[in-house]
């Protein structure tokens, strides 16, 4: 059977294992026999506190935007052999990310291992989340791009998206008694449980890029959906693909300088 694997917390490579090769450090992942659909859900909200990973990047970035890079760079190989072998006649790659990726209208690298916030204190969390939905996307097209530009025919059979699960309402909400106050705070979260999506809304959003015909039909690689199924246009900086470029050999060379080059 096909395995779905939800990246950790922190799926930014492990210290201590500065010169092992990438590869090693998910060795159960390259003993699983085949895999279609990683689906790159898992994250840290809006924080207050900034902080760094252990190599020196911003951790909410660090978390949402790296980790999942690796994970997936490092699924491809299992995900064509999956596709080659004939185990699954395509892949889908569903990255999460949000709407809130419209509050970052810049992205500049050197900031991502700023030692001191970037923005001040009473928007730098909001902002800082913004810029790593603005990763995800970025991330999304970028691979979907390098994908099929790929000679391997099971390269173009695999999938990737981005989407937006909705305005949910969960624990992390619970952030903005930080922002804006407990009695604002108690005020929005009642308020988007009424006009916000359901569980079962974000999660259908998810469902259809990782298992509807109809990605494949329209041939839907490298596009953004809010619920439910909804193809939808981003910001200016999210279609900036120079951008996401960059953005793809930066994490290349903090992954490369952590853990070792590719086997």
């Amino acid at each position: 059977m096909p395995v779905r694997l939800d990246p950790p917390l922190f799926l930014w490579p492990i210290p201590n294992r500065r010169n092992l090769p990438r590869r090693s450090v998910y060795p159960p992942i390259y003993n699983r026999l085949f895999v279609d659909i990683p689906t790159s859900a898992k994250a840290i909200g809006v924080s207050t506190e900034y902080k760094r990973s252990p190599q020196g990047i911003e951790q909410v970035f660090a978390s949402n935007c790296v980790g999942h890079q690796v994970l997936a760079t490092n699924l491809l190989p299992l995900m064509k052999r999956t596709i080659t072998q004939g185990k699954a006649s395509n892949g889908r790659i569903a990255v999460a990310s949000s709407s809130m990726h419209t509050f970052c209208r810049e992205l500049n690298l050197d900031l991502l291992t700023s030692p001191t916030r970037p923005k001040p204190a009473y928007i730098d969390g909001v902002w800082r989340y913004a810029r790593a939905k603005l990763g995800n996307i970025l991330f999304a097209r970028e691979l979907s791009l390098r994908l099929m530009q790929e000679e391997d025919p099971a390269s173009s059979k695999i999938y990737v998206n981005a989407f937006f699960p909705g305005n949910i309402v969960t624990d992390q909400w619970s952030v903005w008694d930080e922002y804006v106050g407990k009695a604002l705070g108690s005020l929005l979260r009642r308020l988007f449980s009424i006009i916000g999506q359901s569980l079962e809304d974000g999660a259908a959003n998810a469902i259809y890029l990782a298992a509807s015909p109809k990605v494949i039909s329209d041939s839907t690689h490298g596009q953004y959906f809010i619920p439910i199924a909804k193809s939808y246009k981003t910001t200016a900086i999210a279609s900036d693909m120079k951008l996401a470029r960059d953005l793809w050999d930066w994490i290349e060379a903090k992954a490369a300088d952590a853990v070792g080059p590719e086997e």
